[in-house]
């Protein structure tokens, strides 16, 4: 589980990164939470597409939760049709539901 909360732009993007490669190499499914997150912009997004790709290269789960968060995170998630495409969960249990037993 990996959860993101507060901000995060461009800025931060480099060391959300290296926390998604960091999970990615221990082998095991992941699943980011954006419900605390405030905001994100399109880096961060690319940087969560990036990872979703990186983990179904490996076969590993890969699952994404937005529950009763911000609402600029909705937006974006809505605008971008990344909602759908990821899928993204409103529920954590969903989530792991998800990835358990498949590649996200």
């Amino acid at each position: 589980m990996l959860t993101i909360s507060g901000e995060h732009d461009l800025s931060t993007a480099p060391s959300l990164r290296r926390r998604l490669d960091s999970l990615l190499d221990e082998g095991a499914v992941m699943v980011i939470d954006l419900s605390p997150a405030t905001f994100i912009d399109s880096s961060i997004l690319g940087v969560i597409l990036d990872g979703r790709r990186r983990a179904a290269d490996r076969e590993i789960g890969f699952a994404v939760v937005h529950a009763n968060g911000a609402e600029a995170v909705d937006r974006v998630l809505e605008v971008t049709g990344l909602r759908a495409e990821l899928p993204v969960h409103a529920r954590r249990e969903d989530a792991f539901s998800a990835v358990s037993g498949n590649s996200g």
